[in-house]
């Protein structure tokens, strides 16, 4: 195993709402499991855990709660916990600290998030109940080995538990139709580079022919070809950038609240953009040269007859 850390699930009392308790060690925690920054509001995930840690007595509030109970950081909220050793429920002091959204193993909707340190001292308990591991082989091997260590214990992979968890649209596996998509995008910007150009030498051969005719060399007839091929190369890859970052930052910003958890920022394929703009450029090198020996056998005669 690569990591593991301790958590202590309790409950607690926000007034008559019963929410689950989750005592973490904020320097550890991290080691054994990821924290996105699009779980908190306000801050990063490492400045929230370092406001956890400064506080014994912090607590990160889910933001279906911050808005129930008009709570702000700092805010002294008492908490009504179960007493392991008596069995009754005690009132505890918490200071909020940060808003959470997401945590790993929590619920949907409302939960809190404390030192495991003060979550024991205040609840009288023998230990955390949940640890979390990191394993730097197969997660189900290790999984059943744990098993057969602590028969006792529950172990849950994370295989396992994201099936469990991930039943709706947006986790469904898209990379095969991305693929598609991205092929169907080269072949699209392919074609239509060299359509663009060929049809720029039909609607231009008589202009092409009188320049032939009064003696222009084909190498320079060839430049106006070149130049619009990397205008339109150019100028089509900029507005094409330009929009697609538009649009996705507009996505991403519509899908916010669908995606569990939401994406903390936009990924670029760059290779997958290089391979586009690559194949745009040869397109049109193709496309160009294919132009210029058309113009090298160009009937100048028929050409011009027909113009007049």
């Amino acid at each position: 195993m690569a990591a593991t850390t301790a958590v202590d699930h309790a409950y607690g009392y926000v007034g008559p709402d019963l929410q689950d308790l989750y005592g973490i060690d904020p320097a550890r925690f991290t080691g054994a499991t990821t924290l996105r920054d699009s779980y908190f509001l306000g801050a990063s995930a490492g400045a929230t855990m370092q406001a956890l840690a400064a506080r014994p007595d912090g607590l990160l509030v889910s933001r279906e709660t911050i808005t129930d109970y008009s709570l702000a950081r700092g805010d002294l909220v008492r908490l009504r916990v179960l007493d392991h050793a008596t069995g009754q429920f005690v009132t505890a002091p918490f200071h909020v600290v940060g808003v959470v959204q997401e945590f790993p193993s929590a619920p949907k909707d409302s939960f809190m998030v404390a030192n495991l340190a003060y979550v024991q001292r205040v609840t009288g308990g023998a230990g955390a109940n949940v640890v979390f591991a990191k394993t730097g082989g197969d997660p189900a091997a290790v999984g059943r080995r744990i098993a057969a260590a602590v028969p006792a214990a529950s172990v849950a992979t994370i295989r396992e538990q994201t099936q469990r968890t991930t039943s709706s649209i947006t986790s469904v596996d898209l990379a095969a139709i991305s693929r598609i998509e991205q092929v169907f995008a080269v072949l699209l910007v392919a074609a239509a580079v060299a359509l663009y150009l060929q049809l720029a030498l039909a609607e231009r051969r008589s202009e092409f022919a009188t320049m032939a005719a009064v003696g222009t060399p084909v190498r320079e007839i060839g430049a106006f070809l070149w130049s619009e091929a990397l205008l339109i190369v150019g100028g089509g890859a900029i507005l094409a950038v330009g929009l697609g970052l538009v649009l996705a930052k507009m996505l991403t910003a519509m899908l916010t609240h669908v995606f569990d958890p939401p994406p903390d920022h936009l990924t670029i394929p760059w290779g997958y953009l290089a391979l586009l703009a690559g194949s745009a450029a040869a397109a049109g090198a193709i496309a160009t040269l294919l132009a210029l020996r058309t113009l090298r056998r160009l009937p100048l005669g028929t050409v011009l007859r027909d113009a007049s």
